[in-house]
């Protein structure tokens, strides 16, 4: 029985040195995570960027995270000839790097978000922009997105039977829905003014429904307030409005055909976007509400609207207003949005493709081959 008992212990501390020889003569790496948990930086540096030439996008490093505690430093780098640095003050950043003096080459801040204006590039050029985030110990990690240079809408030339009329102001502009909109065009994006948020989560809600509205295949000029921002304003231009008649006359001395308006309900959780023809604001083209916005936003921040934002603006805009606008298979995907994002139409496409095969495609038989001279021979 003793026996029995020893040759048991002897067995369990056999098998407990080979465990603690595994545990040992696995990598680093592992180790680390084993004994300490994965406490490495993860840099995210968001979605690809769809811009025109000489327009502010926001850098958004905020799901980047450090798990050691230690404040982030996000280190942003970028392609040569995408920032100019005349054209931005990061005077205030914690370093910055050019390339022979004339081009941003990295920008290290503490900031989330990092506002940039980009540099002039023909449509099509698509220059990266790469994240480093390092923690106090020296473990560092990096993403990439593209920045990519989109082509502005060819504006419609005026001719000898167009009247041009000259800069509205406030109280020339008129809402009558049979007026002339023939030197109209484009879309004016702007919120009502809220102080229960941030500016920059301001600027960063415009610009994500500015770039739905490209992603999705329109190709409008689109007019953010942040565009003329230390520029000379039009007449009758606010900064602030607290309503969908302030925010068209905005439109209109933009010179914008349409504008989509959004606010935060004052006595509810909810989020609504409006769009309209700038000349008739009185007639809503369509309205679409995010339900729980702000706790959305106390859990991941701004960006946790992102998804939400996206489909209100691909519902706004998928209204018969703006068919010409975009092509039917832009217009196809926008409608079934959420068919795809679920990977329904492979599967139904694929199931059609094979009924059609089965029923309406007969199955041709192949040949009987060619018997050779005299065959079957005579006996």
């Amino acid at each position: 029985m003793f026996k029995g008992k020893i040759k048991m212990k002897k067995t369990y501390k056999y098998l407990g040195f080979h465990f603690i020889g595994f545990l040992l003569s696995t990598n680093t790496a592992i180790g680390q995570d084993f004994f300490f948990g994965n406490n490495k930086p993860i840099a995210e540096a968001g979605k690809d960027i769809k811009t025109l030439s000489g327009e502010i996008i926001f850098l958004d490093g905020s799901r980047s995270f450090v798990g050691d505690g230690s404040k982030i430093k996000y280190h942003w780098n970028f392609s040569p000839g995408l920032v100019l640095k005349n054209d931005n003050d990061f005077s205030s950043e914690i370093s910055i790097e050019t390339y022979g003096g004339e081009y941003i080459k990295s920008v290290q801040t503490n900031k989330q978000v990092l506002k940039v204006k980009v540099h002039d590039n023909d449509p099509g050029t698509k220059l990266e922009v790469v994240l480093k985030v390092k923690d106090r110990i020296g473990f560092e990690d990096k993403d990439t997105l593209l920045v990519e240079y989109i082509a502005p809408k060819t504006q419609k030339k005026a001719t000898s039977e167009m009247s041009i009329s000259p800069p509205l102001t406030s109280l020339d502009v008129s809402f009558d829905p049979v007026g002339d909109k023939t030197n109209l065009d484009g879309i004016f994006i702007q919120g009502f003014s809220n102080k229960s948020i941030r500016d920059i989560d301001t600027q960063i809600i415009n610009s994500i429904i500015m770039d739905q509205i490209k992603s999705i295949g329109f190709q409008f000029d689109v007019f953010l307030d942040t565009d003329i921002q230390g520029k000379q304003k039009p007449e009758g231009y606010k900064n602030e409005c607290n309503s969908d008649l302030c925010i068209a006359k905005n439109a209109i001395a933009l010179n914008a055909r349409y504008f989509l308006a959004w606010n935060f309900a004052q006595s509810a959780d909810n989020l609504s976007l409006r769009v309209f023809e700038s000349v008739d604001q009185e007639t809503l083209i369509k309205e679409v509400n995010i339900i729980g916005p702000y706790v959305q936003m106390n859990q991941s921040g701004v960006y946790g609207l992102d998804k939400d934002l996206r489909s209100s603006v691909s519902k706004l805009m998928g209204t018969n207003n703006f068919k010409k606008e975009i092509s039917l298979v832009d217009r196809l995907i926008m409608k079934n949005e959420s068919l795809i994002s679920y990977g329904k139409y492979p599967l139904i496409l694929g199931a059609a493709y094979l009924f059609i095969d089965k029923v309406f495609v007969s199955e041709e038989s192949d040949p009987d081959p060619e018997m050779p001279p005299g065959f079957p021979h005579d006996n």
